[in-house]
């Protein structure tokens, strides 16, 4: 029988593990994001090994998808104020975004016309766009400023050199960027986005910390390994007392124009490998300490035994009063799920996006530009802008790790996700390498039919967009 014959199990519970829409019940607020369901559930997947490891499929993700697609490229708080840019590389393309005016932003191919040089390499700024290798300078908003000698060049004409513009579109403080010209308008392809997350806000928040970590796998192979909860057993056993990994619910959402994907773990919930008498009080006394920032111990969380409510119930209480101490906004119709929970969105090709203050975390992978084996994982943490006339604090830089520098010795702002980080990239380049081992003796994957649907509907959208 194929997979797709057998019944479907939408995960498992226990007695102190319950089910995600289970869980929901248990707290009278809720978000229509929260409680909606997908409409798509993508076939049994079987895949040529090849698109993790050829020159050639990466070459085709190069022309088909990184020039067809919108895709996040940073955040508007990367450029705050006029004349400030960043760069932008997906594998050998490269594109820079540049704050034009207070409200206006653009992005151009990362090249300069006369000789190719790099215009932008990370952050930087200025009244006009200046080419480091000759000094050819552009207008912010692309025409052309000066050429040094201009007597030499007497065939350039100012309207022909202007610089090479890409799409742009914003949402939530994220910038995307699609080099098809012929692409339709960022809100398509951004589909239940902006109307699940407008309980939250990520506009309202700002990069605490970052860290740009060089990986060897491909970009696919280390993305899908943050888009299923199911190896959480394995690879990160300290977090089994406090996350419900198979409890986790997963959905897909699917249009003409746009491809989301979620993955709902609960949290301050032991998971349901640990039996029935595992105790969710002592997960929320647990989950607590990972909130603890330095100076808070004075308002260390403690269970109130005598209280109505349950632990994990107090425990988002006790959150709500903290982000109304930073913030002065009130949070008391907040859930608790968008208080405490790992609620990760995915966003076609590689934007993952985390939903509520559980975990307010965003991923990026890219690919390499010289080697479809290796990957770049781009990680952000947000936090709620402070309130009460505080200024809000200007984004984290990233700190770029190298293929075997440790997030627990270069990034403490990560805190114990550092650790479970880590783990994960132990694991990565493994699988890099056996799947390279498997094409070769011919040997098949397998996906499971539920915890890795969201890795099936990667591939059969991949497909799709590259004509398979």
């Amino acid at each position: 029988m194929a997979a797709d014959d057998y019944p479907l199990i939408k995960g498992v519970a226990s007695k102190a593990s319950p089910l995600v829409e289970d869980l929901l019940k248990e707290d009278p607020r809720s978000t229509p994001a929260l409680d909606a369901k997908g409409n798509h559930f993508p076939a049994e997947k079987r895949i040529d090994l090849s698109r993790y490891l050829s020159p050639a499929f990466a070459e085709l993700e190069k022309e088909k998808l990184w020039k067809r697609v919108w895709q996040y490229a940073c955040r508007e708080e990367d450029i705050p104020n006029v004349g400030d840019r960043t760069a932008y590389s997906v594998g050998p393309l490269s594109y820079m975004i540049v704050r034009v005016d207070e409200r206006t932003i653009k992005a151009y191919a990362n090249s300069c016309l006369h000789r190719g040089t790099r215009l932008c390499d990370g952050t930087s700024s200025g009244e006009r766009i200046r080419c480091p290798f000759h000094g050819w300078e552009w207008n912010l908003d692309g025409t052309l400023h000066h050429i040094p000698s201009r007597w030499d060049f007497p065939f350039v004409k100012d309207n022909e050199y202007h610089l090479k513009e890409v799409k742009v579109g914003t949402w939530g403080g994220f910038i995307f960027i699609n080099p098809d010209p012929a692409a339709g308008p960022l809100e398509d392809a951004l589909g239940v986005l902006p109307e699940h997350f407008r309980s939250w806000g990520p506009e309202n928040h700002f990069t605490y910390a970052r860290a740009r970590k060089r990986i060897r796998a491909n970009w696919k192979v280390t993305m899908e390994a943050f888009l299923e909860s199911y190896h959480t057993i394995e690879t990160h056993q300290q977090i089994l007392s406090t996350l419900a990994d198979a409890s986790t619910q997963y959905e897909a959402w699917e249009s003409a124009t746009s491809h989301v994907s979620r993955l709902y773990s609960p949290m301050a919930v032991p998971s349901p490998h640990l039996g029935d008498e595992a105790s969710r009080e002592a997960a929320a006394l647990e989950l607590a300490e990972s909130f603890m920032m330095p100076g808070m111990e004075e308002i260390r969380f403690k269970v109130d035994p005598s209280s109505p409510l349950s632990a994990r119930a107090q425990l988002a209480q006790w959150r709500r009063n903290l982000l109304q101490m930073f913030t002065g906004a009130d949070y008391s119709a907040w859930p608790d799920a968008l208080l405490l929970d790992a609620i990760q969105y995915w966003m076609f090709p590689n934007f993952c996006p985390w939903y509520g203050e559980g975990g307010p975390i965003v991923y990026q992978f890219l690919p390499d530009p010289g080697n479809p084996q290796q990957s770049i994982m781009d990680v952000r943490i947000l936090a709620p802008k402070p309130g009460n006339g505080i200024k809000c604090p200007p984004p984290s830089p990233p700190v770029h790790l190298d293929f075997d520098e440790s997030f627990t010795d270069k990034v403490p702002l990560f805190g114990s996700l550092s650790m479970v980080f880590d783990q994960d990239m132990a694991n990565i380049p493994r699988v890099q390498a056996g799947l390279a081992a498997a094409h070769e003796s011919g040997t098949d994957i397998v996906f499971g039919r539920y915890q890795e649907m969201r890795i099936r509907y990667l591939h059969e959208i991949l497909d799709r967009q590259l004509s398979l």
